[in-house]
């Protein structure tokens, strides 16, 4: 069970999101190392730590983006 996350570990998803979403319409390898930027301040911020499942969802797709930002 997860703990209630903190509003600043809710804008870094919402930031996540959006970056996301505007990679699906115009994907380069600049907007995929800010997404990958955004995924690695998500796994070093405090809340983290609260949720183990969000934690492994997004170790994979820090992955996933790192891959993506050296294509």
């Amino acid at each position: 069970m997860c703990l209630k996350s903190s509003s600043e570990f809710l804008q870094l998803e919402t930031w996540l999101n959006i970056l996301i979403i505007t990679y699906k319409d115009h994907p380069n390898c600049g907007l995929a190392k800010t997404i990958n930027y955004y995924l690695s301040r998500l796994l070093h911020h405090d809340d983290i730590s609260f949720c183990g499942e969000k934690r492994c969802d997004y170790l994979l797709m820090q992955k996933y983006w790192r891959w993506q930002s050296r294509n």
